[in-house]
């Protein structure tokens, strides 16, 4: 029912869903797989690539009920599994697919069979818990986090570790390392780009220690995990608990697989910054230890859920509601990256084939993924333009070569880019633009997306230093005038 666009991050996984592969330019290559089979049935539309990510938490709320009965009660599972399924952040992730929602169910099945193999369970268990392993890196890198966790438990629980050292855990590690073998290969075989993105997004070149972020961090949670949900997290932390006799073992355990996200996510936002998502994989664990830990206090529980529950009925409310309201009550801004690809693409492309272009360029990331899905039966290439001397995206793979460069529409959404731009060709003519309405900010200013057109012809970018785009500091062209914003 959603009238919003995908998103880029969600174009950029349907186009890599067209060509399967053992790896991607960002990520593990298990949402493209999933979006691959869904769309195989269901067609290329946004439900289509959407489909999967509410039964993806679905799945991923049922083994936490599973993990919860079988370390605490069936009750305290239900909660778990309530707490978890009623988050803010799977409540928004469950309307769009996000690598997130992809490891989730990997994740939650991984703590229960880890728990099932720390009681004695057999060699399936063991070959099960290698298996979702193995396919919750395939998700997302954030999966190794729990083989973090199980080296922590095997320092400090005794059966842990024994199982972890006996046949069965050789064999769950020995399974995952086969299942990530060919992705590692493939990995090597590129340039490790998956790993050198992942690394680059840490973004640890900068000033090394920015304390502020700790409380954005913080209230990111709150947003994340739930208000009340979070709080009552910390409160267990703090002490103010009840923990049923002959329980305290498994609050250790899952304790090896909270604590040590939250405080690296909290160290890397400190050190330069971290997105609240980013801490994600911690709250399966923590559903679990709230649910555990309040099982007496039903006041806490029912007030945690009822407060996600509303939140929940927001977030399913707001992108179904219609331009006219969403102008009403201010939130045009919030959702602009989600808005106006449909009609982006349809302009720009008849404005392309009624010049006879050989290819359109946009310099930017977000506009290529957006354009490139809503103009799929598109005649020219679509090019993303490099700023530096190699890609910075997977958007920017392909470059103008072998006459695509003839007559070059470019559409250009940043000012500052333009000069630039404009030295990369031989001729850079206006040709007008095309202006998007998104709606309206809370001020009362108009928000558009706007293309500066440009027909350009023989493309010769001078070489990349270091220090180019200095020269070009303070320069714009065509810059949007200031909104007068209402009083």
């Amino acid at each position: 029912m959603s009238p919003l666009n995908l998103y880029a991050d969600e174009a950029q996984y349907w186009r890599w869903a067209q060509e399967l592969a053992w790896g991607y330019y960002s990520k593990p290559p298990m949402i493209a797989w999933v979006i691959h089979g869904a769309t195989a049935i269901f067609g290329d539309s946004e439900a289509a690539v959407r489909i999967a990510a509410p039964f993806l938490h679905t799945a991923a709320a049922g083994f936490l009920f599973l993990a919860g009965r079988a370390m605490f009660s069936a009750k305290t599972g239900a909660y778990a599994a309530l707490l978890y399924a009623l988050m803010p952040a799977v409540t928004l992730s469950s309307s769009v697919l996000s690598t997130d929602g992809v490891l989730m169910p990997f994740w939650c099945a991984a703590l229960w069979l880890a728990w099932r193999l720390r009681g004695g369970a057999g060699l399936v268990t063991a070959a099960g818990l290698g298996i979702v392993m193995g396919l919750g890196i395939l998700s997302k890198y954030a999966m190794l986090y729990f083989l973090i966790g199980l080296v922590l438990t095997a320092v400090l629980d005794a059966p842990m570790r024994r199982a972890l050292l006996s046949k069965g855990g050789a064999l769950a590690l020995a399974v995952t390392a086969l299942i990530i073998a060919p992705h590692f290969a493939w990995n090597a075989a590129n340039e490790f780009q998956t790993v050198g993105h992942t690394v680059d997004n840490a973004n640890l070149g900068g000033e090394l220690f920015n304390p502020e972020n700790a409380g954005t961090f913080f209230v990111d949670q709150l947003g994340v995990f739930g208000p009340l949900s979070f709080l009552a997290l910390l409160a267990g932390f703090a002490g103010w608990r009840e923990t049923p006799e002959g329980e305290g073992g498994a609050v250790r355990w899952l304790l090896c697989f909270v604590l040590p996200v939250l405080i690296f996510i909290l160290g890397q936002a400190v050190l330069s910054r971290a997105h609240a998502n980013w801490a994600a994989t911690a709250y399966p664990g923590a559903s679990l230890l709230v649910a555990a830990w309040f099982a007496g206090r039903k006041g806490v529980l029912w007030s945690s859920l009822g407060v996600n529950a509303l939140i929940a009925a927001i977030f399913l409310t707001v992108p179904a509601l219609p331009a006219s309201v969403t102008h009403d009550i201010g939130i045009d801004n919030a959702l602009k990256r989600t808005r106006g690809w449909d009609a982006s693409a349809a302009q720009l492309f008849a404005e392309a084939e009624r010049l006879g272009a050989t290819a359109v360029l946009v310099d930017e990331r977000e506009a290529w993924h957006g354009l490139d899905y809503y103009g799929q039966d598109r005649t020219v290439p679509l090019i993303s333009w490099r700023r530096y001397a190699g890609p910075k995206s997977f958007a920017e793979r392909a470059v103008l070569e072998n006459g695509k460069d003839d007559r070059v529409l470019v559409a250009s959404i940043h000012p500052r880019l333009r000069p630039m731009l404009r030295d990369d060709f031989v001729t850079f003519e206006p040709a007008g633009q095309i202006r998007i309405d998104l709606g309206r900010r809370s001020n009362g200013c108009p928000i558009t997306r706007v293309f500066q057109l440009y027909v350009a012809t023989g493309f010769a970018p001078p070489k990349r230093t270091a220090n180019r785009a200095s020269v070009y500091e303070g320069r714009e062209e065509f810059p949007e005038p200031p909104c007068p914003a209402k009083d």
